[in-house]
C-alpha cells in the first residue's frame, strides 16, 4: 500500500485545521453569553468552555467546524469526542448557567487544570488557539472555589478553605435515634445467617474501620468470598454500594449479603420469621413501623437507617477545614498539595470518594502488574451493566479513616497504604512517586482518621 498519500492528508489536515481557526474558518459560532445573575468568574469561564472545550465535551453539539467532514479529521474528531466526553459532558445548560455543575465535575476541572491535561496535546497540535491561558486557569479555579463554596456541606468550613475539593463530615446526622438502637441490633445479630453464626459486623467490624482487614469477606461455614469488603463507616455518601455499584443504596445493600449463599446464606423468609420470635423485635417494629411490620423492607430499612449514622467526623483534617491552621504538618500539607494534583479528581467530597466509577488502570494495567489469572470479579461494574466500556471500573473507594481500611483494592490485594499510593500513581497518573513524596500523601491520608461516638479511630490501629 503508498503511504504517501495518507501522510499527504494528514499533513494537509495539521496545517488546515489550525489555520482554520486562526483564519476564522472553522465555522464555530460566537459563544453564549451567559445568564443574567451570575458571578463575573463564570461569565469568563463559559466563555473559555465555549471557545475551548465544547467541541469535545458537548456531543451532539450542532457547532461543527467546516473541516469535521474531512475523512482524517472526522476520525480525530470522533475519538476526542469519544474520550472527553466519557470524563465530563459540558452541555448547554451548563455552561449558560441554567444548571449547577456537580461537585464532581467541578474536581474533574480542577484536576484537569492542575495537571495541565486539558486541552490535550494532540488536540492542541490541530487547534492553536484552544490552548488555556495562565488567566484562563486562573479565571476557571476562582469560579470553581466559588461554586465549592456554595455546597451545603461547605458550611463548616473556614471562608479561606470553602473552595477545596474536601468538605468536613458533619459532626451531627439525622436520623431518628429509635431507627438508629433497632438497626444496630440487627446489624450486630447473628440470627440474619443462616447457622446463626454471622452478622453484618462479621465483615463491617467497628473495630476495624468498618471492614474485617482482610484480604476477601469469609461467609458461613467458613466460605471465602471473593472481594474485599469495603468500610460501612461513612457508606452513607456513596453513589451507590459494593464494588461493581449494584445495589442502589444503603438499604439495596443490606437486602444483599443476607441472601447470598457464599455470605449468610439465609431467606428472607425464614429471617423475617426467626425475627418474628422475638418478642423485643417485634414491640420494636410495631413501635416504630406499626403492626404487622416486620418485613424484609422494613428490617432494611432499619440496618439502613443505623448506618446513615456511622459517620466518622472531627479528623484532623476536619479540624483544619474548620479552620485549624496549625494542626497539620509540614509533611501532611505537602502530601495533601500532591493530594489535590493527581487525586482530588475521583477522591473528592466529604468521604473523599465514593462519588464515581473509575477504571483501575487509566495509564497503565493493573492486572498485569499485579498478576495472577482475572476473575470474574475484576470485571467491575460490567458485571452490572454487560457494557464493555465499563470494564475494570470500579466504585472509587471512600478514604475516610483508609489507614484502618487495609489490605487495599477490590482485590485485596495490596496490605501496605504507602505500596497502595505508589500503585496508583503508577496505573491512574503515569507517576512514579518518589519515597519522600509517597511518605508525604500517607501522612495526609492519615489526617483522615475521624471519631465514631466522640471516640477516636486512631488508637485501633496503635
Amino acid at each position: 500500500m503508498n503511504k504517501k498519500p495518507l501522510l499527504f492528508l494528514l499533513a494537509a489536515v495539521a496545517v488546515f485545521l489550525p489555520l482554520s481557526n486562526l483564519l476564522g474558518l472553522s465555522g464555530e459560532n460566537e459563544p453564549i453569553v451567559a445568564v443574567s445573575g451570575t458571578t463575573p468568574n463564570f461569565a469568563k469561564t463559559t466563555q473559555i468552555f465555549q471557545n475551548k472545550c465544547v467541541d469535545c465535551h458537548s456531543p451532539g453539539m450542532t457547532r461543527m467546524p467546516v473541516y469535521a467532514k474531512l475523512p482524517i479529521a472526522k476520525q480525530l474528531m470522533a475519538q476526542d469526542i469519544s474520550n472527553a466526553s466519557a470524563r465530563l459532558i459540558l452541555s448547554k445548560a451548563l455552561y449558560s448557567g441554567e444548571e449547577k455543575f456537580t461537585p464532581l465535575a467541578l474536581a474533574r476541572l480542577e484536576g484537569a487544570i492542575l495537571n495541565n491535561s486539558m486541552p490535550p496535546h494532540l488536540y492542541l497540535s490541530m487547534h492553536w488557539a484552544a490552548k488555556l491561558t495562565p488567566e484562563d486557569k486562573q479565571t476557571i479555579l476562582a469560579w470553581i472555589a466559588e461554586e465549592r463554596a456554595l455546597l451545603p456541606l461547605s458550611k463548616d468550613t473556614t471562608k479561606a478553605l470553602k473552595g477545596e475539593p474536601i468538605q468536613p463530615l458533619p459532626l451531627k446526622v439525622s436520623v431518628d435515634p429509635q431507627k438508629i438502637a433497632l438497626g444496630k441490633k440487627l446489624f450486630h445479630d447473628p440470627l440474619l445467617s443462616a447457622d446463626n453464626t454471622m452478622s453484618c459486623s462479621s465483615c463491617h467490624d467497628l473495630t476495624k474501620g468498618g471492614t474485617d482487614q482482610a484480604k476477601v469477606a469469609t461467609g458461613i461455614k467458613g466460605q471465602q468470598g471473593p472481594i474485599n469488603s469495603p468500610s460501612v463507616y461513612n457508606a452513607m455518601y456513596n453513589l451507590a454500594q459494593f464494588w461493581d455499584g449494584r445495589a442502589k443504596d444503603l438499604q439495596a445493600q443490606a437486602a444483599g449479603p443476607v441472601a447470598n449463599p457464599g455470605e449468610m446464606g439465609e431467606q428472607w423468609d425464614h429471617v423475617v420469621s426467626k425475627l418474628t420470635q422475638v418478642s423485643e423485635y417485634k414491640t420494636a417494629f410495631d413501635t416504630l413501623y406499626g403492626q404487622q411490620s416486620l418485613t424484609k423492607d422494613t428490617v432494611t430499612d432499619a440496618i439502613a437507617g443505623y448506618e446513615q449514622s456511622l459517620v466518622t467526623p472531627n479528623s484532623r483534617f476536619d479540624k483544619y477545614l474548620r479552620g485549624d491552621k496549625a494542626i497539620l504538618t509540614a509533611n501532611e500539607m505537602a502530601g495533601y498539595d500532591l493530594f489535590k494534583i493527581n487525586c482530588a479528581s475521583c477522591h473528592n467530597g466529604p468521604a473523599v470518594g465514593g462519588l464515581s466509577y473509575e477504571k483501575m488502570g487509566v495509564k497503565q494495567d493493573y492486572f498485569k502488574l499485579r498478576g495472577g489469572p482475572l476473575t470474574e470479579t475484576d470485571n467491575g461494574r460490567f458485571n452490572v451493566t454487560k457494557d464493555e466500556k465499563d470494564r475494570h471500573f470500579f466504585k472509587v473507594p471512600v478514604l475516610r479513616n483508609v489507614e484502618l481500611t487495609f489490605p487495599y483494592f477490590h482485590d485485596g490485594s495490596v496490605a501496605n497504604l504507602a505500596e497502595a499510593v505508589r500503585i496508583m500513581g503508577k496505573v491512574q497518573k503515569n507517576k512514579n512517586f518518589t519515597e519522600e513524596e509517597t511518605n508525604n500523601i500517607v501522612a495526609f491520608l492519615k489526617t483522615l482518621t475521624g471519631e465514631y461516638q466522640g471516640k477516636s479511630l486512631a488508637p485501633l490501629t496503635k
